[in-house]
């Protein structure tokens, strides 16, 4: 038995002791676009995507489907840590999209609705991809955001609470994608865009989503690991998904900017557990740089590979703190072999010249990303003629901290965007002490954490709008 196979026997076990029976909402009832698929109940019993078919449709189908067509639909019941019940609509939506080499493939994104009816001219859309950093589809955003779901990646499960509030709260559809894929492909950030854009486009093509088509107003927002795809996509936006009305991204934590960087500065420190996770993530999309996993990572480094492909990332993250995961290729340096420098440099920014307007933000004091990355890659957009890059480097953070400190900036930034005032023209870059101290800062937890306390405590929010 590998290591894929008994961690789906470990899944199936704990689902059974854990997991709760949820009830079934609705029966089928068919949307009124008759190309969607009709909605499915949503299921009695929650399992990981390992063990659930809805995740699995056969080949022909996704073949045959073009970007973003959506090929299945169920109604879920959303809830926070799979416990407290979420008053809001939520459908889970198959889709078809592409994996980094352009051939069909199939993932998930989750819609989630303020209850009612939708303002005159739909609702907009905000895509915020959870920091899943992970190589196991249970700690998918889909499983984590559902009813009964076991807990396991309890920081994703926390995050989701930011576009509930910032979103739902606001009166927007929200959508959450499973942008690393069917194979969970952890530092994919080229895969993980296109995802990212097929699953906007199967949101708006979703009739009770209550969008307005391609013509809906799109924001994207990730941290950390979330930047990955959210950082990607203004780059690739226009060739890949050109029909879109996307007014901006906010990212913050930037992790694409030098992946390379990434790897060295955790190399042998606390969080070195990441550095395998990303490798065996990456290596699912680029089958040269899996080979040479193989043939040169020695014992020790492919049983620490092998563990990292049944844990969420907060356990795979501080498991084996300190570890020389670079050390472990017999010798070599594994940056400099071009099978994996190859496959790095396909996923990092500076590629092209974004053309949906950026908020980027960085602690200067990131123990986990090294803002030189970023710093280098706005840079380059500057330098390039980016139409409009926001990037604020603060002082006095890091990265755990940096969420909290990232999120008044981006929420006032992604909505300015969404009410549509425009984005500044070219490049503004601040380098503040802290943002603590900003007025936006009180005025967006004001804002925010009303809607997160009705939220968690059963009451609908976003209605107002």
């Amino acid at each position: 038995m590998n290591v894929r196979s008994a961690g789906r026997v470990l899944i199936l076990g704990v689902a059974v002791l854990l997991t709760p029976w949820v009830s079934t909402v609705s029966a089928q009832a068919a949307p009124d676009d008759p190309s969607t698929p009709p909605i499915e109940s949503a299921p009695a019993l929650t399992l990981p995507p390992e063990l659930d078919d809805f995740y699995r449709p056969a080949a022909g189908v996704v073949t045959a489907a073009e970007p973003g067509e959506i090929l299945r639909v169920r109604r879920v019941n959303p809830a926070f840590f799979g416990l407290v019940q979420l008053n809001i609509d939520a459908w889970q939506l198959l889709y078809r999209t592409n994996n980094s080499h352009g051939e069909a493939i199939a993932t998930v994104t989750t819609v989630l609705k303020p209850r009612g009816e939708a303002p005159t001219g739909g609702r907009k859309l905000l895509s915020y991809q959870i920091a899943e950093d992970s190589v196991a589809q249970y700690c998918a955003p889909s499983y984590v955001i559902q009813s009964g779901s076991i807990p396991a990646d309890y920081v994703n499960a926390a995050e989701t609470l930011i576009p509930i509030a910032a979103g739902i709260g606001q009166g927007w559809t929200v959508a959450l994608p499973d942008y690393q894929g069917p194979n969970s492909a952890y530092g994919a950030a080229r895969m993980n865009a296109q995802a990212t854009l097929d699953g906007i486009r199967a949101a708006e093509r979703f009739e009770p989503a209550q969008l307005s088509g391609a013509q809906t107003p799109v924001a994207l927002w990730g941290y950390s690991g979330g930047t990955i795809p959210s950082s990607f996509v203004p780059e690739i936006k226009e060739g890949y998904a050109p029909e879109l009305n996307i007014v901006g991204a906010a990212a913050g934590g930037v992790a694409p900017g030098d992946y390379a960087a990434v790897v060295r500065h955790n190399n042998n420190g606390v969080y070195a557990g990441l550095i395998s996770a990303s490798f065996a993530g990456l290596a699912t999309e680029y089958p040269e740089m899996a080979r040479v996993m193989r043939e040169r990572v020695d014992l020790l480094g492919q049983v620490v590979l092998a563990s990292k492909k049944v844990l969420c990332h907060p356990q795979g993250a501080l498991l084996f703190p300190g570890f020389n995961y670079l050390g472990t290729f017999g010798g070599s340096d594994p940056l400099a072999l071009p099978e994996i420098r190859d496959a790095i440099a396909d996923n990092s920014l500076g590629q092209q010249r974004p053309t949906v307007p950026i908020y980027f933000y960085h602690a200067q004091n990131d123990e986990l990303i090294p803002i030189a990355g970023t710093d280098a890659a706005v840079d380059k957009y500057c330098r390039d003629g980016a139409p409009s890059v926001t990037y604020v480097r603060e002082f006095a953070a890091e990265h755990i901290s940096g969420v909290a400190t990232h999120l008044p900036g981006a929420f006032h930034w992604l909505r300015d965007r969404l009410n549509g005032v425009p984005a500044p023209v070219g490049c503004d870059i601040s380098s503040p002490v802290s943002t603590l101290t900003e007025p936006q800062f009180g005025q967006a937890l004001a804002e925010i954490l009303p809607p997160l306390a009705q939220a968690l405590v059963g009451q609908a929010i976003g209605q107002q709008n």
